[in-house]
């Protein structure tokens, strides 16, 4: 399935909602919708709500790190929503091999 992305607002904060494979030329894609969100100096929380993606490959999570660095030298925050509550699923083993879960902010909802 492509990577479809949809944007939403809570809070004033913007919610990247991504739905089916983050590979490919589709992380080209996310990141630039990525780059729009960061270049709003005012947002002071993007949240990535990846629930609904089933994968993501090196480069996808490359732009989730690169942008997280970049926000955190900022004092901005990025936010993961990952509210798949199976400890075994994919996207949750791929954040703790990778150590991820210990370096960005994942939660299970975007309050």
């Amino acid at each position: 399935m492509a990577l479809e992305i949809v944007i939403k607002s809570e809070d004033k904060n913007p919610v990247l909602e991504l739905t089916g494979k983050i590979v490919d030329v589709d992380v080209k894609k996310f990141q630039h919708k990525m780059d729009s969100l960061y270049k709003n100096k005012e947002l002071s929380r993007i949240v990535v709500d990846v629930t609904g993606a089933d994968f993501i490959d090196s480069h996808g999570l490359g732009v989730i790190v690169y942008f997280h660095t970049l926000l955190q030298k900022e004092k901005r925050t990025l936010t993961i929503v990952n509210a798949n509550p199976d400890q075994n699923s994919y996207l949750n083993r791929l954040f703790e091999v990778t150590n991820l879960d210990k370096v960005l902010n994942i939660t299970n909802s975007a309050d």
